[in-house]
Order: C-alpha cells, then structure tokens, then sequence
C-alpha cells in the first residue's frame, strides 16, 4: 500500500509545483498539469496494489485513463487558447472551461476512493480548482496588458 505521501508525489520533482500556491504563469500551469498526469498514475498505481479482483482492476484502469484523457483535453485547450492570436482561435475561453469542468467532475473519482482519508481527498478535489485559478487569473492578466481598443475605429 502506498503512503500519503507517495500518493501526493512530497519528495518528487513534482512536489514544489503540486503542493504550492497556484501556478502565476503560463509555463507553471502547463506543469501543473504535468504533474497531474503522475497523480493519476500514483493513484493506479496504488489501486493495483490493493486489489485482487480483477473487475476492480479493471474498473480503476479504466477511470485513470478517463482521467488522463480529460488531463490532456484541459492542456491541449490551454495551449490552443494562449498559442493562437484572437483571430485563428480554434478554443475559445468557454471550451477551456468547460474542459477545466471535466476536470473537477473527473477528479472527484479519485478522490471518492479515498473518502475515508479526508486529507488526501481533497487534496485531490483541489487540484483542478488551482487549475481554475490559475487559468482565469493568468487571463486576467492578460487581459490587463491589452492595449485598450479605441472605440470609435474598433482597433
């Protein structure tokens, strides 16, 4: 059985990014969500661990992969979102959201595994709430820094 610890990656590259405040820049949230994938893989891990049945098994390999994919989707929309100009834009800011969503709704089922371990549990229901902040923050900025648009000529 892993220990807390393993499951929340203290003493891996990953601990700084995972177990401080939320990411303030673009390239910190980018490995945030890195990190995330090595949660998901943590948590299988420890499941294979611990069961012996295999449609257990098999149910928890199939929940890590849900969640990796909505991993994925969330940082290839916040990719496309800051690496396209306005203009070409193929992911607007509500399918980040919505993609931000899936997120919390995914890892809800990691931490429901652990309900009884209230510590770990929402640290795991945390974890795509500081995506949501940082996201929304990090745009803020942006947002900001625009130069203002001179209303009478629309540029």
């Amino acid at each position: 059985m892993k220990t807390m610890r393993q499951l929340m990656l203290m003493d891996t590259p990953y601990e700084e990014v995972l177990h401080s405040e939320y990411p303030k820049t673009e390239e910190d949230l980018i490995m945030f969500l890195d990190g995330l994938d090595y949660v998901v893989e943590e948590w299988l891990d420890s499941l294979s661990l611990e069961t012996s049945n295999s449609m257990e098994h098999e149910s928890s390999n199939e929940t890590a992969s849900n969640v990796l994919m909505t991993v994925m989707w969330c940082r290839y929309a916040i990719n496309q979102f800051w690496t396209e100009d306005e203009e070409n834009r193929t992911v607007g800011y509500i399918e980040v959201m919505k993609a931000i969503r899936e997120l919390k709704q995914s890892f809800m089922k990691l931490a429901k595994r652990y309900s009884r371990e209230p510590y770990l549990a929402n640290w795991y229901l945390d974890l795509p709430l500081r995506v949501q902040a940082s996201f929304k923050n990090i745009h803020m900025k942006k947002i900001s820094q625009r130069k203002p648009m001179d209303w009478r000529t629309n540029k």
